[in-house]
């Protein structure tokens, strides 16, 4: 399905949180043979760990919250992927693991863009649609994941915790 992306060496998967960013990051990574790198490898939201990571060639990162980071100020040599899922079901998988509640998860990418209140999945979404890309990037439905033989569908993930994609 990502066969194509091979090409590209650096690839960084991004959008908000709970859009399918590391299931889209390990698919990419499994059809390309590059590494898949999780976004706790640069604790989330460490943009200089983050720029780290990107000097290295053959990865695909899952970097939901460094989105914005990567329209301002694009690591050199990057390909974007940008994960789009229908809001409410990033507010569904949000509100089945408790990502506010128990992680802080909207305040924390809100405050990454200046805001104190709103909804991140739609400022970030927002945001990549209203800025100019300095960087090659494409745009992947999360409904589409479902070709791939990665994807688990919803009534497997009921009982997924918030790192979890394979039962």
């Amino acid at each position: 399905m990502f066969e194509h992306l091979r090409e590209h060496t650096r690839i960084v998967v991004t959008g908000p949180q709970r859009s399918g960013t590391r299931i889209g990051a390990q698919m990419i990574a499994a059809d390309t043979g590059h590494e898949f790198v999780d976004e706790t490898h640069f604790l989330i939201k460490d943009s200089e760990l983050f720029r780290k990571v990107l000097e290295r060639d053959n990865i695909v990162v899952q970097a939901p919250h460094m989105l914005k980071d990567v329209v301002d100020d694009p690591p050199p040599g990057i390909f974007v992927v940008l994960m789009r899922r229908n809001l409410d079901e990033v507010h569904a998988s949000a509100e089945r693991i408790g990502w506010e509640e128990r992680y802080g998860g909207n305040t924390t990418e809100l405050r990454h863009f200046g805001l104190s209140e709103g909804d991140s999945a739609a400022v970030k979404y927002d945001y990549w649609d209203r800025h100019e890309k300095r960087f090659p990037w494409a745009v992947v439905d999360y409904s589409s994941l479902q070709a791939h033989p990665l994807y688990c569908p919803p009534d497997v993930r009921k009982g997924f915790g918030p790192l979890q994609t394979r039962p």
